[in-house]
């Protein structure tokens, strides 16, 4: 809500974890919360010491440990080493605590632990043997803001709780786990931990290993995932459809023509929801792309649509020898003759080094969430994470499931990233832009207004943050800390400033 008057606000955050000492048992999957331990794995892999694949979130710890290799590297890897230490640990862990305390939610959610209330709590414990799996996380949120349309979502929940499985060389779970597709460090187009995880069912390659035939051999190594959850019931079903499903597809592969190169491959689908078809032809026909109206599908009016769905490709290239990587991301909110259209970008640039007794990262990351149509389309806003059937958009309990920055956004990103050889890690990020831009001169009347948005509804917002964290470990007493302050400005276009001033401890 944007006031008439400038407001200087300070914002506060507390995040502890507290783990009982001794051998903790271990969990399969590793969650996208710590850039740190991020960080590392990127340094193994791009050293040549981890032949995996790694912008997949949840990671499999089982397939990192399966696809690393002895080859010597000159970078400290202690907060990856822990975590492979502890990867082939049965039986119960014991149980871990977390406290949050913080007196504003951050409108900026990157690749970090961030709590989502004012004051969050979670008590969670995991138990694993060499098939099956299982954690139970119980969270509690309070003093939650008011999301864009109002709700305030706020309680007990079970984020972060599931049950897995092994089969052969695939896992299938059913539970409340973040993902993060993408090579991203301050958001993902598609697929984010910006909103809170979504119930689902899912299945993926554990050990990303190439293919023995000579034939494929060259896609190197491989990856697959694929989830179908469901949306919130709190939709207005007057607007939307409450309850309705999300289905998301992601391959990857490294291929073996150009050394360094990850191309990653995606795709969801929103379709179904009280009231509409939810028959198996409509998940079939959403599949094929028999989706749109008019076109080549025969439908005629535009409710008897499946549902919507993005599609897209993601690629990271470590160039040659040198310690830089190329990275960026595409998504089409539209598809025309097959490929996706109405296009979002995403472009990125990351370094790092040695530095004594530490490593650096430092990453230059620009999003643009306006529409870019390669038929020539004139229509450029109001489009990006929104749907004429399903009008709370591409959004999860308020927050886009994609990136932070929401509709018709662009925002460029500037951090770094610095661990020591006892796995302390500072970071920072800077971040800068229009949030909501608004309609272009002579736009088309239909683009002449400002659109939904979940962080600048109906306005447009020149945004700037600063955000300085820190992470460190006292295992002598079972405890990690993080820990961040920060500045954050909101300017509202022919309108009112907003200014914030962000001190966290997560």
């Amino acid at each position: 809500m944007y006031t008439n008057h400038s407001l200087l606000r300070w914002r506060h955050v507390l995040l502890v974890w507290v783990c009982a000492a001794g051998l903790l048992g271990a969990e399969p999957f590793l969650a996208p919360n710590d850039p740190f331990l991020r960080h590392e794995i990127r340094l193994l892999g791009d050293e040549g010491g981890l032949n995996s694949l790694q912008n997949t979130w949840p990671l499999d710890l089982g397939g990192l440990h399966a696809m690393r290799s002895d080859s010597e590297h000159s970078y400290h890897i202690r907060l990856l080493d822990q975590r492979l230490s502890q990867e082939g640990n049965s039986g119960w862990s014991p149980v871990s605590a977390t406290i949050g305390l913080a007196d504003e939610r951050v409108t900026a959610r990157g690749f970090g632990p961030e709590p989502r209330s004012s004051f969050a709590t979670n008590a969670s414990v995991s138990w694993m043997n060499d098939r099956f799996a299982a954690k139970l996380s119980l969270n509690a949120f309070y003093g939650m803001p008011r999301d864009w349309k109002g709700r305030k979502d706020e309680g007990f929940a079970l984020d972060g709780s599931y049950i897995a499985a092994r089969l052969g060389n695939w896992s299938a779970s059913f539970g409340q786990q973040e993902r993060w597709w993408g090579p991203g460090w301050d958001g993902s187009l598609i697929l984010s931990t910006n909103a809170r995880p979504i119930p689902a069912i899912s299945i993926d390659r554990r050990v990303s290993e190439p293919f023995e035939t000579k034939w494929l051999s060259w896609i190197g190594p491989w990856s697959f995932h694929s989830f179908i959850g469901q949306m919130e019931d709190e939709r207005d079903p007057a607007i939307d459809y409450p309850n309705h499903f999300l289905w998301g597809m992601r391959g990857e592969v490294a291929p073996t023509i150009l050394d360094g190169l990850e191309i990653g491959f995606f795709r969801t689908l929103q379709l179904g929801g009280d009231g509409r078809d939810v028959r198996f032809k409509s998940f079939i026909d959403a599949f094929l792309s028999q989706d749109n109206y008019g076109a080549n599908t025969g439908l005629t009016d535009r409710s008897k649509e499946p549902g919507n769905q993005l599609a897209g490709i993601d690629l990271r290239w470590k160039v040659l020898d040198a310690p830089i990587a190329l990275y960026g991301q595409v998504a089409g909110e539209d598809e025309d003759k097959f490929l996706p259209n109405s296009l979002m970008f995403q472009y990125g640039l990351e370094g790092w080094t040695k530095l004594n007794d530490s490593t650096l990262r430092i990453f230059a990351e620009y999003a643009d969430l306006t529409s870019h149509w390669w038929t020539g389309d004139p229509r450029t806003r109001n489009i990006t994470y929104g749907h004429h059937i399903y009008k709370e958009g591409y959004r999860y309990r308020g927050r886009p499931v994609g990136h932070w920055a929401d509709q018709d956004s662009q925002i460029l990103s500037i951090g770094g990233l610095l661990v020591n050889d006892e796995g302390t890690g500072w970071g920072s990020t800077i971040r800068l832009g229009e949030l909501n831009a608004g309609p272009l001169r002579n736009a088309p009347p239909h683009q002449g207004s400002l659109g939904n948005s979940s962080v600048s509804n109906e306005v447009t917002t020149e945004y700037f943050s600063l955000d300085v964290f820190n992470a460190r470990q006292y295992p002598e007493y079972g405890l990690s800390v993080y820990t961040s302050i920060g500045w954050e400005s909101l300017d509202v276009i022919g309108g009112v400033k907003m200014m914030g001033f962000q001190l966290s401890y997560p």
